[in-house]
């Protein structure tokens, strides 16, 4: 490496590797918000196994995070309010049909053969 690099080179090379770590962040963000806006139809098989077993493993934490407070001065509607925000949240919504699906496909199975 060069001994002779002034405070103008190296300020140069700082701002470059400080710019390029910012393209490289703004592109994995902007990606992430392109993913979040697909159509139902636009997504694979794998990508909703996958984000429904995240969303299994989220609402699993966040019950577990809801449960764990106290809310005697809540109302009911507060309460209700916020366990189905847990559930329903924008992100959510898909995910949650998909397990409702699923439910209702087991059940109605059982149903099926106990009769």
């Amino acid at each position: 490496m060069n001994n002779n690099l002034t405070d103008n080179d190296i300020n140069n090379i700082i701002e470059k590797k400080v710019e390029n770590k910012v393209n490289s962040m703004l592109n994995i963000l902007n990606t992430e918000k392109k993913n979040k806006n697909k159509m139902i139809h636009e997504y694979t098989i794998h990508e909703l196994y996958k984000n429904t077993m995240q969303f299994l493993i989220d609402v699993i934490n966040d019950m577990s995070d809801f449960l764990s407070i106290n809310h005697i001065n809540e109302t009911n509607e507060e309460y209700r309010k916020k366990l189905f925000n847990i559930f329903l949240s924008n992100d959510r919504k898909l995910y949650f049909g998909i397990i409702l699906i699923f439910l209702s496909l087991i059940l109605y199975f059982i149903d099926g053969i106990s009769t």
